[in-house]
């Protein structure tokens, strides 16, 4: 089933929140496909074996990026990536990061000002689902030039994949958004099943004695009152 189908087909069904410390892998949005490159948030469900693709969540680029703002907050320019950054960028290099483009110093710091934005809202608000947001995001106006129109289109809910083991995984959207809420601390947040493991739903089918898809609105059913189920 396409993610998109199950997106339209199931809407609200997917969303639940939970603690995000239970989330410590994510997977990685790019694999090696027969020498092609294939984005992985193309289908809802899969049966192949994840392992090759897990990361730790602490090791992205993005969460660093997050943990390094919210430690130094208006002082950003004296974090150590910042700097590492900045000296790229006094070479010559162009720093790639979000799919834009920074190669001056003042795109540099709006792109850090446009997440210490984020975090500050989140640190305010807390992480407000999608739906209740439309395209005006978490981080108003400023520095819009970070993200392009596409982007904010496409922005949805926090994505968690279940394994084949039932643990959640963060998924293709809302790296920074998890970040924040890991460096902040925040006890839960919205997340959406964006892809769940053919294993793991088989054998909840057979456990529940239900359809396949009876069985994830189930599960997913009691995780939104009594959390996330350890298997």
């Amino acid at each position: 089933m396409p993610a998109a189908q199950a997106h339209f087909h199931f809407f609200d069904a997917l969303l639940f929140s939970v603690d995000p410390k239970a989330i410590t892998t994510r997977l990685l949005d790019y694999v090696m496909d027969n020498g092609h490159i294939r984005w992985i948030g193309t289908h809802f469900l899969d049966g192949g074996d994840w392992r090759p693709i897990l990361a730790p969540v602490s090791k992205s680029y993005s969460h660093a990026e997050i943990v390094e703002l919210c430690k130094y907050r208006r002082n950003f320019q004296e974090g150590p990536r910042y700097k590492r950054y900045a000296e790229r960028i006094a070479k010559g290099e162009t720093v790639h990061r979000n799919r834009i483009a920074l190669d001056t110093a003042d795109k540099l710091d709006g792109y850090f000002e446009y997440y210490l934005a984020l975090i500050s809202d989140i640190e305010k608000n807390g992480i407000v689902p999608h739906s209740d947001l439309g395209l005006r995001g978490q981080t108003g106006r400023r520095h819009r030039w970070t993200r392009t129109f596409w982007q904010d289109f496409a922005e949805r809910d926090i994505g968690v994949a279940i394994d084949a083991d039932g643990r959640l995984v963060r998924h293709t959207n809302g790296k920074h958004r998890m970040a924040v809420a890991l460096a902040l601390g925040l006890p839960r947040i919205p997340v959406e099943i964006r892809m769940v493991h053919a294993r793991w739903l088989q054998r909840q089918s057979e456990t529940l004695g239900l359809s396949p898809k009876d069985a994830l609105l189930a599960t997913l059913e009691d995780a939104r009152a009594n959390g996330w189920p350890a298997t």
